[in-house]
């Protein structure tokens, strides 16, 4: 009888040349991006603010307000697929962690945070807390990130429909 494989490495014939080392390197990788992936979002937000005051500005004028507000569409766009590469590698990652690990009969240490805090049984938060803590922090981004952006949309075709500013 033929086992089956418990996980991906176990397929992969060079798995077993892996060193420690390796998953060292990739366990900092991962660590690194995840101490970063929320300043990505943080200046997107900062440069949506900037362009959206800029459409909204009375100084300006209507070309510019229109440009300011496609703008920040677009950098919305350009942000949710940044978000989502961030977070589709940053799973990657977790996985291969993961498999090695049980490759190596380790304990696993590498699970996402919402593995992790499932498996507290008594979490000091109310009802509330532990909604607003159990969204996925990518997917609250993502959707702020492109709010922003349809706003500088509808502003942009307000403008060119109507002529006026706000």
């Amino acid at each position: 009888m033929t086992q089956e494989p418990r996980c991906e490495l176990d397929n992969d014939p060079l798995a077993k040349e892996v060193s420690d080392a390796q998953y060292h390197v990739v366990a900092a990788r991962r660590q690194a991006v995840e101490d970063r992936a929320w300043q990505v979002p943080a200046i997107i937000f900062a440069a949506q603010a900037l362009l959206l005051n800029a459409a909204t500005a009375h100084e300006v004028s209507r070309a510019a307000s229109v440009a300011a507000g496609f703008a920040a569409a677009f950098v919305a766009a350009m942000a949710a697929n940044l978000i989502m590469r961030q977070r589709r590698n940053q799973l990657a990652e977790y996985a291969w962690l993961r498999d090695f690990e049980r490759m190596r009969r380790w304990d696993l240490a590498h699970h996402d945070s919402d593995v992790r805090a499932d498996r507290v049984k008594e979490l000091d938060m109310c009802r509330v807390g532990q909604r607003v803590a159990g969204i996925k922090p990518h997917v609250t981004w993502l959707i702020g990130t492109l709010v922003l952006g349809l706003l500088g949309l509808a502003l942009s075709i307000y403008v060119i429909a109507t002529g006026n500013r706000i």
